[in-house]
């Protein structure tokens, strides 16, 4: 199994690794900085010994890296850091959305994509008003502003079941009901989520909240399309 280096240290920008096992197109690694596509998060890219990494992916429970040429023993991997970067600010931006919108609204979240450049979200709600628009924009970027810590840490999951209000725990008891340990992603004093994906460390790194537009998906379905400055 390859040691996902990302889940305890979302910045390493290169690493070094060892092949284990090779496919057609890709190669598994001991141990990677590259971040498998999943949760709307897209796939790292970068070079491992200056070979293209196209994209990462995990399948038949392997983390495939699918290089342009093979590579063999050791390898050093180095990551497309500008991207990677970008998808840790938006993912951020999505967790913070949610919880205003959660404790605002009340709204749930039932799909998102991440981009570089502009990210979707869709939730569970009837309406979205220019009021709502601003109320959402405007309590994003003062948290940015106030440039809270972001924790990423693992803990049993009846401990963030118990630190969390009851419409999260209801939401994380139907996400998590078959599992004993969670890797949490916090806010400091806006959320708390379980996460797998890559994050910055403070608020800060986030940048302001532009919503470019709101569409509507169906009954009781919005989607936000935003981007960050």
């Amino acid at each position: 199994m390859t040691e996902q280096l990302f889940m305890t240290d979302c910045y390493l920008k290169e690493f070094d690794a060892n092949v284990v096992s090779s496919g057609e197109g890709y190669v598994v690694l001991d141990r990677s900085a590259f971040y498998p596509e999943g949760g709307g998060q897209p796939t790292d890219t970068g070079t491992l010994n200056g070979v293209h990494v196209t994209k990462v992916k995990k399948k038949e429970g392997e983390v495939r890296h699918y290089v342009e040429t093979p590579v063999t023993g050791g390898v050093h991997g180095v990551l497309d850091w500008e991207h990677r970067y970008a998808y840790m600010r938006m993912h951020t931006a999505e967790h913070l959305l949610l919880a205003i919108a959660l404790d605002r609204y009340n709204a749930e979240i039932i799909g998102n994509q991440i981009g570089a450049e502009k990210s979707r979200m869709d939730f569970t709600l009837e309406k979205m008003d220019a009021e709502m628009r601003e109320c959402l924009t405007s309590e994003f970027n003062k948290i940015v502003g106030e440039g809270r810590s972001v924790r990423i840490y693992t803990t049993s999951r009846d401990s963030v079941l118990e630190s969390v209000d009851a419409h999260r725990r209801q939401l994380y008891e139907k996400a998590l009901p078959n599992v004993s340990e969670v890797r949490v992603v916090d806010i400091d004093g806006i959320d708390k989520s379980p996460c797998g994906g890559t994050h910055v460390a403070n608020t800060s790194e986030i940048g302001q909240i532009n919503i470019i537009k709101v569409e509507n998906k169906g009954a009781g379905k919005r989607r936000l399309v935003f981007e960050l400055k």
